[in-house]
């Protein structure tokens, strides 16, 4: 909490310092988005894929920009078949499918080591809040022209606070292709380390399964079986199928990015 107090009161202070007549240079950018997990939770999830949506100010020094950002990636998905029960008693073959998700919203300031030129590196520090979430859903194999599940369920979801900090370097588009005006289009490289407290968070299959060779029941940050109810179409028994873990650890990863950004206005 003290770290994130003070990433915030950096923001402030970069922000009042450089708030001068002139305009903030609004930029609105979208990356690719490549996670993946250290310490101990990268023995409970695999590596993640998802997108970003930025938007910062740039200040009149061109020193600094400030700003939001808004990701969310996906880090394990699962579909299987099972029997689905209807209202009316009958049952058939139904796809059930497992998501694992977070995402996070987190307020941004990167600092400029160079001023102009085509290519500029840049430091950057983030603060902010990261959400985990967990869905499972039933859908219809039969209604392909369906994007709505049979039924959905939350089967975990938790959340923390979270820093980052790391840097990247932003490249004039207009460098590379003469065609395009220079100071409208940059593409984006960047890494950064994500910090944070402890959250809950599930997977169905964790890596640790697969290099244990066992179904890994000793696991020192798994709090719990998730289980699910379905029914048996022989029999009419209602039984718990499992559909995977509850882990408790430390947000801990690590986050490559490439995108591109825009200037809104000049």
């Amino acid at each position: 909490m003290k770290i994130l107090t003070a990433l915030c009161l950096a923001l402030l202070v970069v922000s009042a310092a450089n708030a001068q007549t002139k305009t903030w240079l609004p930029t609105f950018g979208v990356n690719f988005n490549y996670m993946s997990p250290t310490g101990v939770m990268q023995k409970n999830i695999r590596n993640g894929f998802g997108a970003t949506a930025a938007m910062l100010l740039e200040a009149p020094s061109r020193r600094v920009a400030a700003g939001l950002e808004f990701n969310i990636t996906g880090y394990g998905h699962t579909r299987t078949t099972t029997d689905y029960v209807f209202s009316d008693g009958t049952t058939a073959q139904m796809e059930m499918t497992v998501n694992n998700n977070f995402a996070s919203v987190m307020g941004v300031t990167r600092l400029y080591f160079v001023l102009d030129g085509p290519i500029r590196p840049y430091a950057t520090v983030k603060a902010g809040y990261t959400f985990f979430n967990t869905t499972l859903s039933i859908f219809d194999p039969d209604d392909g022209d369906s994007c709505e599940p049979l039924e959905r369920d939350i089967l975990s979801k938790d959340g923390t606070f979270a820093y980052s900090a790391g840097g990247g370097v932003r490249i004039d588009v207009a460098w590379l292709f003469r065609s395009v005006q220079k100071g409208n289009f940059y593409i984006d490289l960047s890494s950064s380390v994500l910090q944070g407290g402890r959250v809950e968070y599930m997977n169905e299959r964790p890596p640790l399964q697969s290099s244990s060779g066992g179904n890994g029941s000793m696991h020192p940050t798994r709090a719990k079986e998730v289980m699910a109810d379905f029914i048996n179409t022989q029999t009419q028994v209602v039984h718990p199928h499992h559909v995977g873990y509850l882990y408790n650890s430390f947000l801990q990863m690590v986050d490559f990015r490439l995108g591109m950004s825009m200037r809104m206005f000049r």
